[in-house]
């Protein structure tokens, strides 16, 4: 009798347990799927307002110097990806690797820009020059991100 009594104690406990541990992930999913659906509209935005001319029209301003111009861009953008570093905790290493790829092209291709200028290029011209610079990286780091909030 003991045996059969220890043995429905121990199916008693494996069932609250298992109990508990679904209990658990269901409160806990509860609390992640809002995240990573703000961790894609974040991103989403970071990429939205890193677009060359997005960018160059919030930054640009009249009489800013080429140079200082320059700086402001790159510190722009250095800015926004920091204040949403966080959001890598709650979306696919796959959509983070797009995001960062995205962001390293326009980096780069804003410093190809600059340094296919010569001194005393208008600093307007620079500005017209980024604006038409497509960049493919943004548009697949969207992709990958609709993708991924899709899939939530």
């Amino acid at each position: 009798m003991g045996y059969f009594f220890n043995r429905k104690m121990k199916m008693k406990d494996l069932e609250y347990r298992l109990k508990a541990r679904t209990e658990m992930r269901v409160a806990t999913t509860k609390m992640v799927v809002p995240l990573k659906i703000q961790a894609c509209e974040r991103l989403l935005l970071f990429l939205q307002r890193s677009q060359l001319p997005v960018l160059v029209k919030r930054v640009f301003s009249p009489g800013i110097t080429k140079e200082a111009f320059h700086i402001a861009l790159l510190q722009n953008i250095e800015d926004e990806f920091e204040h949403n570093m966080a959001q890598q905790l709650y979306v696919s290493n796959e959509a983070w690797e797009a995001v960062q790829r995205a962001k390293e092209e326009l980096v780069g291709q804003i410093n190809a820009t600059f340094d296919k200028t010569v001194d005393g290029t208008d600093v307007v011209m620079v500005a017209q020059a980024l604006v038409a610079v497509p960049n493919p990286f943004v548009e697949q780091a969207v992709t990958v991100l609709k993708k991924e909030f899709n899939e939530i």
